[in-house]
Protein backbone atom coordinates (compact mmCIF):
# COMPACT_ATOMS: atom_id res chain seq x y z
CA UNK A 1 0.00 0.00 0.00
CA UNK A 2 1.38 3.65 -0.40
CA UNK A 3 0.45 6.95 0.93
CA UNK A 4 -1.63 9.25 -1.58
CA UNK A 5 -2.59 12.31 0.63
CA UNK A 6 -3.08 10.84 4.14
CA UNK A 7 -4.54 7.71 2.92
CA UNK A 8 -3.24 4.19 2.39
CA UNK A 9 -4.28 2.89 -0.90
CA UNK A 10 -3.06 0.18 -3.50
CA UNK A 11 -0.78 0.51 -6.20
CA UNK A 12 -2.19 -0.96 -9.63
CA UNK A 13 -0.05 -2.11 -12.22
CA UNK A 14 -2.39 -1.05 -15.43
CA UNK A 15 -3.16 -3.75 -17.80
CA UNK A 16 -1.47 -1.74 -20.61
CA UNK A 17 1.51 -1.09 -18.80
CA UNK A 18 4.63 -2.80 -20.81
CA UNK A 19 6.74 -4.76 -18.63
CA UNK A 20 7.28 -7.81 -20.37
CA UNK A 21 6.00 -10.58 -19.03
CA UNK A 22 5.16 -13.87 -20.87
CA UNK A 23 2.51 -15.36 -18.68
CA UNK A 24 -0.31 -14.00 -16.07
CA UNK A 25 1.54 -15.72 -13.15
CA UNK A 26 4.64 -14.10 -14.20
CA UNK A 27 2.91 -10.78 -14.41
CA UNK A 28 1.55 -11.41 -10.79
CA UNK A 29 4.77 -12.51 -9.20
CA UNK A 30 6.73 -9.87 -10.75
CA UNK A 31 4.04 -7.22 -9.58
CA UNK A 32 4.01 -8.40 -6.32
CA UNK A 33 7.94 -8.52 -5.72
CA UNK A 34 8.49 -5.07 -7.04
CA UNK A 35 5.50 -3.39 -4.66
CA UNK A 36 2.57 -3.44 -6.53
CA UNK A 37 -0.57 -4.00 -4.38
CA UNK A 38 -3.08 -4.92 -7.52
CA UNK A 39 -3.28 -5.48 -11.26
CA UNK A 40 -5.54 -4.00 -13.12
CA UNK A 41 -7.30 -6.57 -16.19
CA UNK A 42 -8.55 -5.99 -19.59
CA UNK A 43 -11.77 -8.17 -20.90
CA UNK A 44 -9.16 -9.08 -24.01
CA UNK A 45 -6.86 -10.40 -21.71
CA UNK A 46 -8.76 -12.51 -19.60
CA UNK A 47 -10.52 -14.27 -22.23
CA UNK A 48 -7.27 -14.88 -23.45
CA UNK A 49 -5.71 -16.44 -19.99
CA UNK A 50 -8.53 -18.16 -19.34
CA UNK A 51 -8.95 -19.77 -23.02
CA UNK A 52 -5.51 -21.07 -22.78
CA UNK A 53 -2.96 -20.31 -19.87
CA UNK A 54 -5.50 -21.34 -16.98
CA UNK A 55 -9.28 -20.95 -15.52
CA UNK A 56 -10.40 -17.95 -13.64
CA UNK A 57 -10.44 -19.53 -10.60
CA UNK A 58 -7.07 -20.91 -10.99
CA UNK A 59 -6.40 -16.88 -11.75
CA UNK A 60 -7.79 -16.13 -8.72
CA UNK A 61 -5.45 -18.38 -6.29
CA UNK A 62 -2.30 -17.32 -8.47
CA UNK A 63 -3.79 -13.88 -6.91
CA UNK A 64 -4.62 -14.72 -3.60
CA UNK A 65 -1.26 -16.95 -3.30
CA UNK A 66 0.85 -13.64 -3.55
CA UNK A 67 -1.29 -11.21 -1.65
CA UNK A 68 -2.35 -9.93 -4.50
CA UNK A 69 -6.28 -8.77 -6.78
CA UNK A 70 -7.66 -7.21 -9.61
CA UNK A 71 -8.55 -3.74 -8.69
CA UNK A 72 -9.75 -2.10 -12.18
CA UNK A 73 -10.82 -3.65 -14.97
CA UNK A 74 -10.20 -2.29 -18.58
CA UNK A 75 -12.10 -0.51 -20.33
CA UNK A 76 -15.85 -0.23 -22.07
CA UNK A 77 -14.72 2.30 -24.98
CA UNK A 78 -17.41 4.22 -26.76
CA UNK A 79 -19.72 3.62 -23.38
CA UNK A 80 -22.47 6.15 -25.08
CA UNK A 81 -22.08 5.23 -28.81
CA UNK A 82 -24.58 3.66 -30.75
CA UNK A 83 -24.82 -0.09 -30.58
CA UNK A 84 -24.41 -0.56 -34.33
CA UNK A 85 -21.33 1.29 -34.03
CA UNK A 86 -19.96 -1.48 -31.66
CA UNK A 87 -17.66 -4.11 -31.94
CA UNK A 88 -15.83 -1.61 -34.92
CA UNK A 89 -11.73 -1.40 -34.62
CA UNK A 90 -10.30 1.92 -34.30
CA UNK A 91 -6.89 3.48 -33.93
CA UNK A 92 -4.41 1.25 -31.94
CA UNK A 93 -6.19 -2.20 -32.71
CA UNK A 94 -9.06 -1.07 -29.93
CA UNK A 95 -12.38 -1.79 -30.33
CA UNK A 96 -15.53 0.06 -29.18
CA UNK A 97 -17.76 -2.49 -26.63
CA UNK A 98 -20.48 -4.41 -27.13
CA UNK A 99 -23.23 -4.06 -25.07
CA UNK A 100 -22.84 -7.93 -24.98
CA UNK A 101 -19.38 -7.64 -23.54
CA UNK A 102 -20.59 -5.87 -20.32
CA UNK A 103 -22.00 -9.13 -19.06
CA UNK A 104 -18.67 -10.19 -19.06
CA UNK A 105 -17.53 -7.68 -17.22
CA UNK A 106 -19.79 -8.13 -14.42
CA UNK A 107 -19.11 -11.68 -14.40
CA UNK A 108 -15.62 -10.71 -13.84
CA UNK A 109 -16.27 -7.85 -10.97
CA UNK A 110 -17.92 -11.16 -9.22
CA UNK A 111 -15.07 -13.06 -9.37
CA UNK A 112 -12.18 -10.78 -8.62
CA UNK A 113 -14.07 -7.97 -6.43
CA UNK A 114 -12.44 -5.04 -7.77
CA UNK A 115 -12.58 -1.26 -6.96
CA UNK A 116 -13.51 0.12 -10.61
CA UNK A 117 -14.19 -0.37 -13.75
CA UNK A 118 -12.61 2.15 -16.37
CA UNK A 119 -15.21 3.57 -19.13
CA UNK A 120 -14.18 5.99 -22.22
CA UNK A 121 -16.02 8.22 -24.59
CA UNK A 122 -15.92 7.75 -28.36
CA UNK A 123 -12.80 9.41 -30.23
CA UNK A 124 -12.13 11.68 -33.35
CA UNK A 125 -15.02 13.46 -32.11
CA UNK A 126 -16.11 16.56 -29.69
CA UNK A 127 -20.08 15.43 -30.47
CA UNK A 128 -21.55 14.34 -27.16
CA UNK A 129 -24.30 11.62 -27.82
CA UNK A 130 -27.55 12.92 -26.46
CA UNK A 131 -28.39 10.41 -24.10
CA UNK A 132 -24.39 10.25 -22.79
CA UNK A 133 -25.36 11.05 -19.16
CA UNK A 134 -28.80 8.48 -18.82
CA UNK A 135 -26.00 6.20 -20.21
CA UNK A 136 -23.30 6.59 -18.07
CA UNK A 137 -26.19 6.53 -15.25
CA UNK A 138 -27.06 3.12 -16.63
CA UNK A 139 -23.78 1.71 -16.29
CA UNK A 140 -23.19 2.57 -12.68
CA UNK A 141 -26.28 0.92 -11.78
CA UNK A 142 -25.32 -2.37 -13.78
CA UNK A 143 -21.95 -1.87 -11.96
CA UNK A 144 -23.34 -0.77 -8.48
CA UNK A 145 -25.42 -4.67 -8.86
CA UNK A 146 -21.86 -5.99 -8.30
CA UNK A 147 -20.31 -3.36 -6.09
CA UNK A 148 -17.69 -1.69 -8.48
CA UNK A 149 -16.92 1.71 -9.21
CA UNK A 150 -17.63 3.18 -12.88
CA UNK A 151 -13.97 5.76 -13.26
CA UNK A 152 -14.36 8.35 -16.41
CA UNK A 153 -11.64 8.70 -18.00
CA UNK A 154 -11.28 11.80 -20.66
CA UNK A 155 -8.93 11.65 -23.48
CA UNK A 156 -8.18 15.19 -25.87
CA UNK A 157 -9.01 13.41 -29.00
CA UNK A 158 -12.76 11.91 -28.11
CA UNK A 159 -15.76 13.68 -27.11
CA UNK A 160 -15.08 13.32 -23.82
CA UNK A 161 -11.69 15.75 -23.96
CA UNK A 162 -10.95 17.32 -20.66
CA UNK A 163 -11.75 16.92 -16.51
CA UNK A 164 -15.00 19.67 -16.63
CA UNK A 165 -16.32 17.72 -19.03
CA UNK A 166 -16.37 14.21 -17.59
CA UNK A 167 -17.18 16.09 -14.28
CA UNK A 168 -20.17 17.03 -15.90
CA UNK A 169 -21.32 14.24 -16.96
CA UNK A 170 -21.05 12.05 -13.79
CA UNK A 171 -22.42 14.89 -11.83
CA UNK A 172 -25.46 15.41 -14.09
CA UNK A 173 -25.90 11.39 -14.31
CA UNK A 174 -25.61 11.57 -10.04
CA UNK A 175 -24.74 8.18 -9.06
CA UNK A 176 -22.65 7.77 -6.08
CA UNK A 177 -20.47 5.24 -7.60
CA UNK A 178 -19.65 7.52 -10.79
CA UNK A 179 -16.59 9.16 -10.89
CA UNK A 180 -13.75 10.17 -12.88
CA UNK A 181 -10.41 8.28 -13.77
CA UNK A 182 -7.96 10.87 -14.19
CA UNK A 183 -4.53 10.20 -16.20
CA UNK A 184 -1.88 12.57 -16.30
CA UNK A 185 -1.14 12.11 -19.16
CA UNK A 186 -4.55 13.00 -20.91
CA UNK A 187 -4.20 16.00 -18.40
CA UNK A 188 -1.12 16.86 -20.09
CA UNK A 189 -1.33 16.27 -23.32
CA UNK A 190 -5.06 17.44 -23.06
CA UNK A 191 -6.17 21.03 -21.41
CA UNK A 192 -3.58 20.55 -18.85
CA UNK A 193 -5.71 23.05 -16.65
CA UNK A 194 -4.68 22.36 -13.49
CA UNK A 195 -8.31 24.43 -12.14
CA UNK A 196 -10.09 21.81 -13.62
CA UNK A 197 -8.53 19.06 -11.89
CA UNK A 198 -9.48 21.04 -8.02
CA UNK A 199 -12.75 21.43 -9.66
CA UNK A 200 -13.68 17.64 -8.61
CA UNK A 201 -15.04 16.85 -5.44
CA UNK A 202 -12.74 14.10 -3.71
CA UNK A 203 -16.09 11.24 -3.75
CA UNK A 204 -15.56 11.49 -7.25
CA UNK A 205 -12.03 10.75 -8.19
CA UNK A 206 -12.37 6.74 -8.67
CA UNK A 207 -8.92 6.38 -9.59
CA UNK A 208 -5.81 8.31 -10.12
CA UNK A 209 -3.42 6.67 -13.43
CA UNK A 210 -0.05 7.91 -13.62
CA UNK A 211 2.63 8.24 -16.15
CA UNK A 212 5.16 10.77 -16.84
CA UNK A 213 6.23 12.01 -21.14
CA UNK A 214 8.31 14.24 -22.98
CA UNK A 215 7.62 18.30 -23.18
CA UNK A 216 6.94 18.33 -26.53
CA UNK A 217 4.97 14.91 -28.29
CA UNK A 218 6.93 12.44 -29.61
CA UNK A 219 5.16 11.43 -32.44
CA UNK A 220 2.36 13.73 -34.05
CA UNK A 221 0.38 11.02 -34.12
CA UNK A 222 -1.50 11.38 -30.69
CA UNK A 223 -2.93 7.71 -29.74
CA UNK A 224 0.28 6.30 -31.48
CA UNK A 225 2.49 8.38 -29.29
CA UNK A 226 0.02 7.52 -26.23
CA UNK A 227 0.75 3.76 -26.92
CA UNK A 228 4.68 3.56 -27.39
CA UNK A 229 6.29 6.64 -25.79
CA UNK A 230 5.17 7.42 -22.13
CA UNK A 231 8.13 7.61 -19.24
CA UNK A 232 8.19 6.16 -15.89
CA UNK A 233 6.82 8.61 -13.38
CA UNK A 234 10.12 10.97 -12.49
CA UNK A 235 11.79 10.14 -16.20
CA UNK A 236 9.79 12.95 -18.70
CA UNK A 237 9.03 16.50 -18.19
CA UNK A 238 5.09 16.62 -16.78
CA UNK A 239 4.76 18.59 -13.67
CA UNK A 240 3.47 16.03 -11.56
CA UNK A 241 4.12 17.79 -8.34
CA UNK A 242 1.49 20.32 -10.20
CA UNK A 243 -0.96 17.51 -10.74
CA UNK A 244 -1.23 16.11 -7.76
CA UNK A 245 -1.65 19.51 -5.70
CA UNK A 246 -4.05 20.17 -7.87
CA UNK A 247 -6.09 16.92 -7.49
CA UNK A 248 -4.78 16.39 -3.30
CA UNK A 249 -6.34 20.05 -2.80
CA UNK A 250 -9.66 19.19 -2.09
CA UNK A 251 -8.11 16.38 0.02
CA UNK A 252 -9.09 13.81 -2.64
CA UNK A 253 -7.66 9.90 -1.84
CA UNK A 254 -7.61 7.03 -4.59
CA UNK A 255 -6.00 4.08 -6.16
CA UNK A 256 -2.97 5.01 -8.16
CA UNK A 257 -2.77 2.97 -11.50
CA UNK A 258 0.60 3.04 -12.90
CA UNK A 259 0.14 3.28 -16.76
CA UNK A 260 3.06 3.35 -18.50
CA UNK A 261 3.09 2.00 -22.24
CA UNK A 262 6.37 2.50 -23.53
CA UNK A 263 8.51 0.82 -26.15
CA UNK A 264 11.92 1.39 -23.99
CA UNK A 265 10.25 0.23 -20.60
CA UNK A 266 9.47 -3.66 -22.62
CA UNK A 267 13.32 -3.31 -23.16
CA UNK A 268 13.77 -4.25 -19.36
CA UNK A 269 13.45 -7.25 -17.91
CA UNK A 270 9.95 -7.49 -16.32
CA UNK A 271 11.45 -7.21 -12.85
CA UNK A 272 13.83 -4.14 -13.80
CA UNK A 273 10.83 -3.06 -15.53
CA UNK A 274 8.33 -3.40 -12.45
CA UNK A 275 10.87 -2.23 -10.09
CA UNK A 276 11.63 1.15 -11.45
CA UNK A 277 7.68 1.81 -12.29
CA UNK A 278 7.21 1.60 -8.10
CA UNK A 279 10.38 3.26 -7.33
CA UNK A 280 9.42 6.39 -9.79
CA UNK A 281 5.89 6.33 -8.47
CA UNK A 282 6.98 6.74 -4.81
CA UNK A 283 9.47 8.96 -5.89
CA UNK A 284 7.13 11.80 -7.49
CA UNK A 285 4.15 11.49 -4.80
CA UNK A 286 3.92 13.91 -2.06
CA UNK A 287 4.67 12.65 1.40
Amino acid sequence: MINVNGTQQPLILASMTTIGTSSFRERVEVAAAAGFDALGLSLAAFREISAGEMSPKEMKSVLDANGMRVAELEAVFGYAIEPAKTGIPFGGGLVYTPPEDLKDFWTMAELFEPHHLQAVGAFDTDVLEPDAIERFAGLCDQAATVGIKIGLEFLPTTNIPDAGVALSIVEQADRPNGGLCIDSWHHTRGAQNLDLLRAVPPHRVSVIQLDDGPAEPADPNFLYETMHYRDVPGDGDFDLAGFFAAIFESGTSAPVSVEVLSDSLSELTPQDGALRLVKGTQSVLPV
